[in-house]
């Protein structure tokens, strides 16, 4: 890891201390989900952050989501070692937004139902981001993602930069 990162984060969860064996590894990454996100709840602003509970094979769909990646070909989902390496990276984030090295910006989304508000919270050293909608209640999860695209990381940065500009940040 760079020299930069926070204190706050735990170190990543490899394959290989698993000895490379998958059904181990997502065993230990499911068991550090529950400790996150089951057992106890993550606050982000004093509220509540929720999650998709939606049943997808024996795991929640958020889960699910935030473990794998879309295909570009076949648009299944497939294990994403990057994702799952960071699984307590979430937590840490939400709960550590204020710290100023998470970017923190909101954009106005159009989602199938209504427009919402999403909260993009980018730890840019470490090319990590969440994202969590307001909700009546609270905050839901939207995604968490390792970003690895250069031009998907120019993009977040932008939208940053303009957040910023328009709140006079």
């Amino acid at each position: 890891m760079k020299s930069s990162t926070p204190d706050w984060l735990e170190p990543l969860t490899k394959l290989e201390d698993f000895g490379g064996d998958p059904i181990k590894y997502i065993d230990q990454i499911f068991s550090l989900f529950k400790r996150d996100f089951i057992s106890t709840t993550p606050l982000y602003k004093g509220k509540k952050v929720f999650y998709d509970k939606k049943d997808d094979n024996g795991k929640p769909a958020t889960f699910v989501h935030i473990t794998t990646e879309e295909s570009m070909t076949s648009k299944e989902r497939n294990l994403c070692l990057r994702r799952c390496e960071r699984i307590t990276w979430i937590k840490a984030i939400i709960e550590h937004a204020s710290d100023p090295i998470v970017l923190v910006w909101e954009k106005e989304q159009k989602t199938s139902r209504r427009k919402a508000i999403r909260t993009y919270l980018f730890l840019e050293q470490e090319d990590f981001l969440v994202i969590l909608q307001e909700i009546k209640y609270g905050h839901y999860m939207i995604t968490a993602i390792y970003v690895d695209n250069p031009n998907q990381k120019k993009k977040h940065l932008k939208a940053y930069g303009a957040y910023k500009k328009k709140k006079g940040i």
